[in-house]
Parts: C-alpha cells; sequence; structure tokens
C-alpha cells in the first residue's frame, strides 16, 4: 500500500491534504485529469483521512528539516469538509503544544465558503485568533454562473452562492486577511466581481488556470 502524503510543500508553504471529499465539482478543477497528481505529490488519500495528530506530527517533522512560511489547508478536497480536525491543529499550533511549529505561525485557509452551509454553523467566526488568511473560490458576482462554474451537489444549488458570500462576510469580521478568489477566462465580468467582493469585506484576487501551469 502506497504512504498517503498528508503534507507536501508548495513555494514557502506547507500544504495539509486533509480530505479529498468535496460538495463541489468545479469546471477549472484539476484533480481527475492531473489523476490526483499535484506537481509529483500523490494528493490521493485512499479515504484514510489523516487524524489531527497525523497533521501536526508530519508538519512538525517538515519544519524540523526546514521552516517554510505558513501552513495552508489545500489539498484536492474541500478542508472544511473535517473543519473540526482544522480547527484542533490550528489549537495546538496556537497554544505551543505543537512544537516544533511555532505558536507564531502563519495558518491560511483555502476554500469554497460552503463550510457554515454544510455545518449548520457560522465557521468562519470559530476561525477567529486561529487563523491568519482564508482565500474564498467565489469565482462570479452572479449565482446562476457560480452554480454552473462551482458544480455544487443538488442540495446547495439553491442557497450555495448565498451562503459563501456569508462566509466571506463573517470570515472578514474575524480574521485578519481575506480574499475572495477567481479563475481567469471563465466569462466573469471581473470588475462586478471585484464590486461584490470589497462589499463583502474581501480582497479580490484573479488566478490563472492550473492547467497553465500555474500556482495555487
Amino acid at each position: 500500500m502506497k504512504e498517503r502524503t498528508i503534507v507536501y510543500r508548495h513555494g514557502n508553504g506547507l500544504y495539509v491534504n486533509l480530505t479529498n471529499r468535496c460538495p463541489n465539482s468545479c469546471v477549472f478543477c484539476v484533480r481527475n485529469a492531473w489523476k490526483m497528481d499535484y506537481h509529483g505529490h500523490d494528493l490521493n488519500l485512499g479515504g484514510a483521512e489523516p487524524s489531527a495528530a497525523e497533521v501536526l506530527r508530519e508538519a512538525g517533522r517538515e519544519w524540523a528539516s526546514a521552516p517554510f512560511s505558513e501552513l495552508v489547508f489545500c489539498g484536492y478536497g474541500e478542508p472544511t469538509m473535517r473543519v473540526d480536525a482544522l480547527l484542533e491543529c490550528a489549537r495546538a499550533i496556537r497554544s505551543g503544544a505543537a512544537a516544533p511549529l511555532p505558536a507564531g505561525l502563519r495558518i491560511r485557509v483555502n476554500t469554497n465558503g460552503l463550510a457554515n452551509a454544510v455545518w449548520g454553523r457560522d465557521v468562519a467566526a470559530e476561525m477567529k485568533g486561529l487563523v491568519d488568511s482564508v482565500h474564498v473560490s467565489l469565482n462570479t458576482p452572479d449565482p446562476a454562473q457560480w452554480a454552473a462554474i462551482m458544480r455544487p451537489e443538488e442540495r446547495w444549488a439553491a442557497n450555495g452562492f448565498e451562503k459563501v458570500k456569508e462566509f466571506i462576510r463573517s470570515a472578514a469580521a474575524s480574521l485578519p486577511e481575506v480574499y475572495a478568489t477567481a479563475v481567469e477566462d471563465n466569462g466573469v465580468d471581473t470588475e462586478k466581481f471585484k464590486a461584490l467582493a470589497a462589499e463583502l469585506g474581501a480582497k479580490p484576487r484573479l488566478r490563472p488556470r492550473l492547467d497553465d501551469g500555474a500556482d495555487k
């Protein structure tokens, strides 16, 4: 049996592959086209999701090998599908209980913003004091276009766009840094997207498609 990739380095960060589950099937997602590979890292967990203790152990080993600038919860899956494990990791780091990881380590979450809808609670507010930055994949100012681009599960199709906006507003009120992101070349009105991001309290960020060789 192959060893799971729980954490992997990319740029100056260490990325946490917490789950392969996701409530969306985005048109720009490369997990299938790239056969669960990301720049040489096989991110297929095979259904065996890591515990918070495993994540901290692997992250600690990487830090001891060479420090990194931030810990990023982002793999081929939506990290907030395992929000309790994510927050457990963050609490351990902030409390100083995850040595050699420093208590002040920058923590970022890349998310589709559906956590509040999935869990029925204000997940963004729970990140206060634990997470430094969230990047929310909003992608468009239009709810119909959002559904076409994000291809959410049926239960999130009707109100998912509004729940993502709700998550961004809450994150903006709770966290030091919030970005609303959009993948370029999806036929999106970028000016309206930027205006909506600002209205929600987030900074807009446009990023190229990963299949063009871009970074996360």
